[in-house]
């Protein structure tokens, strides 16, 4: 895209004054597209990095979601194990109300 933007400008530029004038402008405006690669190059590296970690995270709090449905599950299973013994403090209240 910027290619031909500047073959387009390389293009217009013999229209507008002397020959020193138009190298300048020439010179400026490949300069200018360069800059705007690199930048472009280097936001791209940004956003693939902040991707990939925003990826990673993602999978680290679905492994902690998975650990805390887990021990969840552990725990619910210890309380019923609890609550077979005839002093379980969970079956007095639940007999209590």
């Amino acid at each position: 895209m910027l290619d031909k933007i500047l073959d387009i400008i390389m293009t217009i530029l013999p229209f507008f004054g002397g020959r020193k004038k138009r190298q300048q402008m020439a010179q400026e405006v490949k300069e200018f597209s360069e800059l705007v690669k690199e930048q472009y190059g280097f936001l791209m590296a940004q956003l693939e990095k902040v991707l990939k970690d925003y990826f990673d995270l993602s999978d680290r709090v679905k492994e902690m979601h998975a650990e805390i449905f887990s021990l969840k599950g552990r725990l619910s299973e210890a309380m019923a194990l609890q609550c077979v013994n005839k002093e379980c403090i969970q079956r007095k209240n639940s007999t209590d109300a």
